[in-house]
């Protein structure tokens, strides 16, 4: 209905809607146009020039006429400019410097063959690393899978970020194993949905796919202009996949399992669908044909026009300007002054739906707030806005603020949470403080790997301090001796030898205070010394990205509610 109105009139309605506002009004203008004023009588009764002293607030008929006509424009105005008006497109052309690029990446167990050395995931995180510095323009995002699939990271055009997340990938960290790329790709599609992205690119790296996969990929595609660029990691050979233990996976059969790259069949799919489709290379011809950016994807046809989105431009506050008038004459009227305050509110209403800043403090409780603020790096203004004390504690001590990350941390029950005190003790340097919460992390959990590896570097640093100690005390008995030493000898020399001793004297104090001056400043070189290396110790606290990662796909998998038993797990 909205096309053909513009294809034949040139106007366009954004919010067509609006018109429905206009059904109780124009009722209720044919009510009170057939209603009889109820002085009627009054006026046949009595003269013309006498009713208007004896009844000074009635309206003859055409004063009441003109109110209600008033009134019905007034409102046809107002309804008009909140239907938002519009004969003007916003040109939005599909190929722009700004192509967005959604990097796929396979984490299913199989990624851990090593018969690309290191090993199959480690050869694609370089190659994402590489393919990062070489796209130069545009937004990237980072969708994960195994069993299912995740979104790691949304459009940005920070590709630290990405960076930041590609390091502590690992397969372990999926909630699922199993390998399901249809449910990758549609996550992909669904990231570049969300952004109004009329074309980009979908980079996928794998080790392979099954036939059914690929004919769902082929579907999900289908209907986009989004282009499909594939990575194919591994050999024809295929080689063990070993896990953490150190052993070899197997299957249900107790046969090792040996997962082989079929690019052949890979092959055929990226040419039924024209994707694009290269193996890992030594060099950087992998990276270049993965970063290549299309002429056009479209048909030729199209290349000669300018191609415009479904965007246009709101012109209904023109119309505005015509309600002015009216307003005026409102002020005479309490009626009209009631239509125009709830004309204005629904014109204004569609405005302040977008201001973010005002809803989120009618919408979201203090938590939801305080997380938004943490997303954004607000972090003091998060910690002060939280009201759950774990996020209090995260945001301070994300933001350098130990000792309010362990003020909020006072009564920590689980062990993640004594493990997060455990942390920021050890960051404001009370180090037994920090070894007694790590020890209760890990009295509630035993296999609190985090905890048992950071507890295990501060003892170590406590106890290089505690010989430090010692080995400083020790030096300093050492140089009492001998200034003891040297006392005696001096009372035992005759007063014969004074002047030689006098002259002795000068000499040993000018070096007494040469050894004096090098003993202190190899004094303030071990001082450096040690803070340097305590950064260093302090440095080998584990922050666990990696660990974060998975907590954050775990809690987005229990939300979905479903569990799915895949067939294979690699």
């Amino acid at each position: 209905m909205a096309d053909w109105l513009f294809s034949s009139t040139g106007l366009y309605f954004i919010r067509p809607w609006a018109w429905l506002l206009l059904v109780p009004v124009v009722l209720l203008f044919i009510w009170q146009t057939q209603k009889k004023n109820y002085q009627t009588n009054w006026a046949n009764l009595i003269d013309q020039h006498l009713l208007s002293w004896i009844m000074p607030h009635t309206e003859n008929k055409t004063s009441k006429h003109f109110r209600n006509l008033l009134l019905l424009t007034f409102w046809l105005v107002a309804v008009t400019a909140l239907s938002g008006p519009s004969w003007q497109r916003l040109p939005q052309p599909i190929y722009s410097a700004n192509e967005a690029n959604v990097i796929l990446l396979d984490l299913s167990s199989s990624m851990d063959a090593d018969d690309i050395k290191p090993t199959r995931l480690a050869r694609a995180k370089f190659k994402i690393t590489d393919l990062l510095k070489k796209i130069e323009e545009g937004n990237t995002a980072l969708v994960v899978y195994a069993g299912d699939a995740f979104i790691l990271s949304p459009l940005t055009n920070d590709e630290r970020t990405i960076e930041n997340l590609i390091n502590p990938l690992a397969t372990e960290l999926m909630p699922i194993k199993g390998s399901q790329p249809q449910l990758g790709i549609a996550k992909a599609v669904e990231v570049l949905q969300n952004a109004d992205q009329v074309s980009g690119n979908i980079i996928w790296i794998t080790d392979g796919a099954q036939q059914d996969q690929l004919d769902t990929i082929d579907s999900l595609l289908s209907d986009t202009n989004f282009r499909l660029k594939i990575l194919a990691v591994g050999t024809a050979e295929g080689a063990p996949i070993r896990m953490a233990s150190g052993r070899f996976l197997k299957d249900s059969l107790g046969n090792i399992v040996v997962p082989k790259l079929n690019y052949t069949e890979l092959a055929q799919f990226a040419d039924s669908i024209d994707a694009s489709l290269t193996g890992v290379t030594a060099n950087n011809d992998d990276i270049d044909l993965l970063s290549y950016k299309a002429i056009n994807p479209l048909q030729n046809d199209y290349q000669k026009e300018d191609i415009f989105a479904d965007s246009w431009h709101d012109s209904g506050y023109w119309l505005v300007l015509l309600l002015i008038p009216i307003a005026l004459l409102a002020f005479r009227n309490k009626n009209l002054i009631a239509v125009l305050i709830i004309s204005c509110s629904c014109y204004v209403l569609p405005i302040n739906q977008a201001q973010a800043g005002v809803t989120d403090k009618i919408f979201l409780n203090k938590d939801q707030q305080g997380q938004k603020l943490y997303q954004n790096g607000e972090l003091e203004q998060a910690e002060k806005t939280f009201r759950d004390k774990n996020w209090k504690a995260i945001a301070a001590y994300k933001n350098g603020n130990y000792s309010g990350a362990i003020q909020h941390l006072e009564q920590a029950k689980t062990a993640d949470q004594n493990y997060n005190l455990g942390n920021a003790l050890a960051l404001a340097e009370q180090y037994q403080a920090a070894i007694n919460a790590y020890q209760k992390a890990i009295d509630i959990d035993a296999e609190h790997q985090d905890a048992i590896y950071n507890k295990k570097i501060i003892e170590d640093l406590l106890e290089k301090q505690k010989q430090q100690q010692n080995s400083d005390q020790k030096q300093q008995d050492e140089q009492q001796q001998e200034q003891q030493q040297e006392q005696q000898e001096q009372q035992q020399e005759s007063e014969q030898e004074q002047q030689q001793q006098e002259q002795q004297s000068d000499q040993q104090q000018d070096q007494e205070q040469q050894e004096q001056t090098q003993k202190q400043q190899q004094q303030q070189m071990t001082e450096q010394e040690k803070e340097q290396e305590l950064e260093q110790w302090l440095k080998r606290i584990s922050d666990d990205p990696g660990r974060l990662i998975r907590n954050k796909m775990k809690l987005e998998y229990n939300r979905r509610g479903y569990r799915s038993q895949p067939s294979k797990t690699w």
